[in-house]
């Protein structure tokens, strides 16, 4: 699955949510003339080299290798056209460019205006994810981003990546790009609010079914998010700030406690440098016998000069995972990351990396599952957006 961080655009003054947010030109359709589809996405090739301390349940010993290639690239399918009073209609399609259980990302329809704000319809993240700020990095993410959007390393059983807080500070907590309807309001001396209600938690791709409880089993449902997202430049200083919220309603077979995480970040930019972080903290019951509790963090630093970037990021997940073993999940890792733009659309990357991930005891004692792994390594990646 493609990272976060290539399928979602963080919120700034540079990059609002809007229709610009969604890569398309303002020009409007001629008369009678169908909408024209535009065409654009990523492409990520990868070389990663790793150490890792695998340690299994019974003791079982696992050989890596040394040096692998990876990949995470993604293809867009993006149409708008121009009504009238100066109202705005489009939609966005997503597709995994590589073979994943879930091969269509986001599928959405959008209506804006421009003194009334935006409507989205469809599969696509929440506002407490797309209006989120977290720390700054130098070209390689951490924050449910590249590392294990490539599988940079082999993480312990039981590790819920991006639907729980083990490896980000986003409130997705199960709501993977489900269906749902947002509202995103014009921002106004800074500040831009956002609501989503989510109908049930599941895939992007799926289809809603009516049918959401048999017998007090089935999804998370009822979801609502909400967000607020403040950006303002004062001189050469910059500041994005952030808070947002999830509810879920969790089906009573499953667990007795309903979906709740907040969130809030920090960046602060000024000359070329930027330096903040974020956090989250989320509780209650998931299908599959999963808890939600948990929290997380991240700090980082980058400077940018020229074509170069380069950054520093800090994050640490930890989150109940499975409810029959005790053991807490905790997953630590630091990048110290740079970027070179090559040309318009294309970026050289490389960091170096460490990691230490625990995870379930229990439920891997007397099999080969990984209950540990720690170590350094170093990705490199020809990024090219189009």
């Amino acid at each position: 699955m493609a990272s976060r961080r290539t399928a979602r655009t963080h919120l700034s003054l540079r990059n609002a949510v809007s229709v610009t947010m969604l890569g398309l030109a303002p020009a409007a359709a001629e008369a009678e003339e169908r909408i024209r589809v535009q065409i654009g996405g990523t492409m990520q090739q990868w070389a990663v080299v790793a150490g890792q301390n695998i340690n299994t349940g019974d003791g079982s010993e696992f050989d890596t290798a040394a040096l692998d290639q990876k990949h995470n690239s993604e293809i867009r399918f993006l149409g708008k056209t121009e009504l009238r009073n100066e109202v705005a209609i489009g939609f966005r399609i997503e597709l995994e460019a590589n073979t994943d259980d879930q091969q269509i990302g986001e599928s959405f329809l959008f209506v804006e205006q421009p003194t009334a704000g935006l409507i989205q319809i469809g599969d696509t993240d929440n506002v407490a994810i797309t209006m989120q700020v977290a720390a700054p990095d130098g070209g390689i993410s951490i924050n449910d981003g590249d590392l294990l959007g490539i599988e940079a390393f082999v993480t312990p059983e039981g590790y819920e990546e991006g639907n729980s807080l083990i490896d980000s500070t986003a409130l997705q907590l199960g709501d993977d790009n489900s269906g749902k309807f947002s509202y995103y309001t014009p921002r106004f001396a800074g500040v831009q609010i956002g609501v989503s209600y989510i109908p049930r938690f599941e895939d992007g791709g799926s289809n809603n079914d009516f049918i959401t409880r048999v017998d007090s089993e089935g999804p998370v449902r009822n979801g609502v998010a909400i967000a607020v997202n403040y950006a303002q430049e004062f001189d050469e200083l910059e500041i994005e700030a952030y808070a947002g919220y999830l509810f879920g309603d969790t089906p009573s077979a499953e667990g007795s406690r309903n979906i709740r995480g907040a969130g809030a970040g920090l960046v602060v930019e000024f000359a070329d440098f930027e330096i903040g972080g974020s956090f989250a903290w989320s509780r209650g019951d998931a299908p599959g016998d999963t808890s939600l509790n948990g929290r997380s963090f991240d700090i980082g630093i980058a400077y940018e000069f020229n074509r170069y970037r380069i950054g520093l990021t800090y994050i640490r997940g930890v989150n109940e995972g499975s409810r029959v073993d005790p053991a807490d999940q905790r997953l630590d890792q630091v990048m110290l990351s740079g970027t070179y733009a090559l040309e318009p659309g294309v970026d050289l990357v490389a960091g170096i990396f460490y990691y230490d991930a625990d995870g379930e005891k229990d439920l891997v004692a007397a099999s080969d599952g990984v209950r540990s792994n720690c170590g350094f390594g170093f990705a490199t990646a020809l990024e090219i957006r189009f």
